[in-house]
């Protein structure tokens, strides 16, 4: 993939057919799927979704915490350690990951100047707290563009400009 430029785009259904995926491939197998750290250490172009338009959640902390725990909604951990990437990788993985896939990442992705500032301020931080709470965290306030296009808790009556 790496040789031809071409990315893998990956989605969390693996959170809702791991255990049957187990069974079916054996354990050793659904501990390697998908192999993340591995596509990410030979430096495959990868950026992450959720499947929202058919089983899934659209909330990206519900994937972000499949990726780095690896365990299903039955609550059956099935990811090896070896294939789980870093709590910043599976961020860039949403980021500058899927930013690539829709040919923007000049314009999205990170936070740097000349590009949008599409951002999300969380309830809690998912950089230190437990990563089985990481599913349960919530944006206060985002911003797309620049504007505010969302804002509760401490920022509820921030108005966009």
């Amino acid at each position: 993939m790496k040789a031809l430029g071409v990315g893998w785009a990956f989605q969390n259904a693996m959170y809702f057919v791991g255990d049957r995926y187990a069974k079916a491939a054996g354990l050793d197998a659904a501990r390697r799927a998908p192999p993340l750290a591995t596509g990410l250490h030979m430096g495959v172009i990868m950026g992450a979704g959720t499947d929202a338009h058919r089983v899934m959640s659209y909330n990206p902390f519900v994937a972000l915490r499949w990726i780095l725990d690896g365990t299903t909604v039955a609550a059956v951990p099935l990811r090896a350690a070896e294939e789980t990437p870093t709590r910043l990788e599976a961020l860039h993985l949403y980021t500058e990951g899927s930013a690539w896939f829709a040919k923007d990442e000049d314009r999205r992705g990170s936070l740097k100047p000349g590009k949008f500032a599409d951002l999300a301020v969380l309830d809690r931080d998912y950089f230190s707290i437990p990563v089985e709470e990481i599913a349960r965290l919530q944006s206060l306030l985002a911003m797309v563009g620049g504007r505010i296009v969302y804002a509760a808790g401490p920022f509820a009556g921030i108005e966009a400009k």
